[in-house]
């Protein structure tokens, strides 16, 4: 019979198809971690006695016969953790920078298809604790399936299997994949016609088709052209920045918004100010923010389960909590509207379709949906994690850029911070560093700004306004 039957889905293969040698699809991340680093064959073995919880971590891509085009994740029959886990020592004096340096070198090159799509590199020689710098394919998970799988591989793992030995299974029958293809293309059908009678149901049809064609709308509307959309190399560089997460909350409560939009309006404040660098000074500059498309009843599970928002970030707006309110709104509309929905019912779609035609499809509407930034926020881990008994003191985001895309912003919270991780061309951005501290900055702003003093003419409204009560009759109140 073979193995399990584990199809990657349309949009799992849009990170494939949409892969180009200047533009590798992983999501990576930096750990910092204290303490004495282990040594690379302690580490090997730790990783390698966990892979039984995320099996994937032992799979390779293969093509599946008879089902029109489908590939699917098989069992690596040459498996080795040596080929995945592997150590770097950073030149002296060991410190941020030369991590940065190191991450960006490691973080540039695309992962060999030969072999299951992950690395991890030990980097010891640094002045204060050690690093781990990861990265996995896109196709294989999106960030909020990342950190529920990286979970899996720190201390505290305790399930049936754990340590026993691992066997490669063979890969599935032909008829089982041919009679599993085409059952998931029969459900597939039936899940969006229940989807699409449940969106008619909700509501107004006429609505609902209005609030469809604003979402598509929005997002085929061309970028404004900008130096920071014009990435040309596959030479990455990162750079990290962090705030406190209580502060985050706390500004977006005092304002009406959410740590997200908070975070959106820390990366216009930030980008406003890259662009002044460089002479450039646009109304606005357009977003693409990763949205969690799971239900209620799913977990992270392995795979992609996102949609993407576009989002005007004012860039032109010189006062920060003006900006806020205003992404905050934007977002609020787009939710409310499910503007995030006609792309993700454009990827079910494109599942049930043959290899070309999909690959066809998405190349056409990654071209059609312009955007100069993405910005993505995923919830940390909910606990301290610990690697071989070493605390894990921050999770360092990496967003992957697409081809002929100059920067993306990461976030993620964990131990009571908000973790930033910057990603970009090196040539397109070389001040990435700067665009950290900016950001770093405008968090700072955010957290001690007030709400924002109305107009005189808004002010003198109101007074009139309550003198008009003030003298009304008592019997007409």
């Amino acid at each position: 019979m073979g193995g399990p039957v584990d199809r990657l889905r349309a949009l799992d293969l849009a990170f494939l198809d949409l892969e180009t040698s200047q533009a590798p699809l992983q999501v990576g991340w930096t750990l910092r971690l204290g303490g004495r680093p282990p040594s690379l064959a302690a580490l090997r073995r730790h990783l390698d006695a966990r892979l039984h919880a995320v099996p994937r971590f032992r799979r390779r891509l293969a093509s599946a016969p008879l089902t029109l085009g489908d590939q699917l994740w098989a069992d690596d029959v040459a498996f080795d953790i040596g080929r995945h886990v592997h150590a770097v020592r950073v030149p002296a004096p060991g410190g941020t920078a030369q991590l940065r340096e190191t991450a960006s070198a490691l973080l540039s090159p695309v992962l060999p298809v030969d072999r299951p799509l992950w690395s991890m590199h030990l980097v010891d020689g640094l002045a204060d604790g050690w690093a781990l710098v990861g990265q996995v394919h896109h196709a294989l998970v999106d960030g909020v399936a990342a950190v529920e799988l990286a979970l899996l591989l720190f201390d505290g793992l305790d399930q049936p299997g754990a340590g026993a030995a691992w066997r490669p299974e063979p890969p599935p029958a032909l008829h089982r994949l041919a009679a599993h293809a085409a059952a998931h293309r029969v459900r597939g059908a039936a899940g969006l016609a229940r989807s699409a009678a449940r969106a008619l149901a909700a509501g107004d049809p006429v609505d609902a088709a209005r609030d469809a064609s604003r979402a598509m709308e929005s997002a085929l509307r061309p970028a404004g052209p900008t130096s920071l959309a014009g990435g040309a190399t596959a030479r990455r560089a990162v750079a990290w920045a962090s705030t406190p997460f209580d502060a985050a909350q706390e500004a977006g409560r005092r304002h009406g918004a959410t740590v997200n939009d908070v975070l959106l309006a820390a990366a216009t404040s930030a980008m406003a100010a890259a662009l002044h660098r460089r002479g450039e000074r646009p109304a606005a500059v357009k977003a693409l923010v990763p949205v969690n498309v799971r239900d209620g009843a799913q977990t992270g599970g392995a795979g992609n389960h996102i949609s993407f928002l576009p989002v005007d970030l004012p860039v032109g707006e010189p006062d920060p909590v003006v900006a806020l309110r205003r992404i905050s709104a934007r977002t609020k509309a787009a939710k409310a509207r499910g503007e995030a929905r006609p792309l993700a019912a454009l990827a079910q779609a494109a599942d049930l379709l043959p290899a070309g035609p999909r690959r066809a499809l998405t190349r056409t509407a990654a071209r059609a949906v312009s955007f100069s930034v993405v910005v993505s926020n995923v919830p940390g881990p909910p606990v301290d994690l610990a690697l071989l008994g070493r605390p894990l003191e921050a999770i360092l985001p990496m967003v992957p850029l697409l081809h002929g895309q100059a920067l993306t912003i990461g976030a993620l919270s964990y131990r009571g911070r908000l973790h930033l991780g910057l990603a970009a061309d090196e040539v397109a951005v070389p001040d990435v560093v700067d665009v950290a501290r900016d950001l770093e900055r405008a968090f700072d702003v955010l957290r001690v700004a007030g709400p924002p003093v109305p107009p005189p003419w808004r002010a003198r409204a109101r007074e009139r306004r309550a003198a008009r009560r003030a003298v009304q009759p008592a019997a007409s109140r």
